[in-house]
């Protein structure tokens, strides 16, 4: 059995997906095949080079408001994002494990936007820390990403939970953390609130679209609507939330008797 995940979009939501990958680690269920947009992507490309889930989440939890200034680099008012992002991407490519997709452990395909040509674009080979920081530009947030003669956005924007790129994978997991109504009630919403409010309808529309899709075994949506698409520095609360769903998701593993195929996390 080739078990594959879609990690979907949803700015700090998507660290839930950690949670989901330990799943996968304490029950040594081999990944065959794994895709991801905008943070799935991110958190994806480090599980596909060999880090363990429990190692991923040590980095996040790791990240401060102290890091904040080495993370952020912010834009004028008239530019295309608010955050630049040149310091992300040199986050990236100093912590992944590998540099390139050809050298990752499992096979990973990556989600984009082409902003100009209104299409999807996939990464599955080259350098890992561009395609990533194409597949993170969030519209508005993070400027767009100039690489190979495109203007690239963020990958959320065309395929939330980009489950249709897992090939000859034949049990598909695909875990949506974007759609999630935000809590909070009633409010006027500030500037950045309603631009990530609408990015998340947006991608809510797109995947009830494909909810029919019968390729997918387990379509799971984490219980993260409390949160919100910037609580980056809540990876502990975001994670402790989904514990339970998490369980859930090993006893359903179980259950089917999806093969255990020992692959020891580094």
């Amino acid at each position: 059995m080739k078990v594959g995940i879609a990690l979907g979009s949803g700015g700090a939501r998507g660290i839930a997906h950690i949670a989901y990958l330990e799943v996968l680690d304490q029950l040594r269920i081999g990944v065959a095949r794994i895709s991801g947009s905008s943070m799935g992507a991110l958190i994806g490309a480090f599980y596909a080079a060999g880090m363990s889930a429990a190692k991923i989440r040590d980095l996040a939890a790791g990240i401060g408001l102290r890091d904040l200034p080495r993370l952020l680099d912010f834009s004028g008012l008239r530019d295309s994002g608010i955050i630049k992002g040149r310091k992300i991407e040199d986050w990236l490519a100093d912590n992944l494990p590998v540099k390139r997709f050809e050298e990752l452990r499992i096979p990973l395909r990556v989600v984009a936007t082409d902003f100009w040509r209104r299409e999807q674009v996939v990464f599955e080979s080259g350098e890992l820390a561009p395609a990533i920081r194409a597949s993170i530009s969030i519209p508005g947030l993070l400027e767009p990403y100039a690489l190979g003669g495109r203007l690239l956005v963020d990958g959320g924007v065309v395929n939330p939970v980009p489950f249709d790129l897992l090939g000859d994978a034949d049990f598909i997991v695909g875990i949506e953390v974007a759609g999630a109504a935000e809590s909070g009630g009633p409010h006027d919403p500030g500037r950045i609130e309603v631009l990530l409010g609408a990015y998340a309808i947006m991608g809510k529309i797109i995947m009830e679209q494909r909810a029919a899709d019968k390729r997918v075994a387990l379509y799971l949506r984490p219980p993260v609507g409390s949160f919100s698409s910037l609580d980056f520095l809540k990876v502990a609360e975001i994670l402790e939330a989904v514990r339970n769903d998490a369980e859930a998701f090993r006893l359903e593993l179980m259950r089917r008797k999806v093969d255990q195929k020992a692959r020891l996390p580094v």
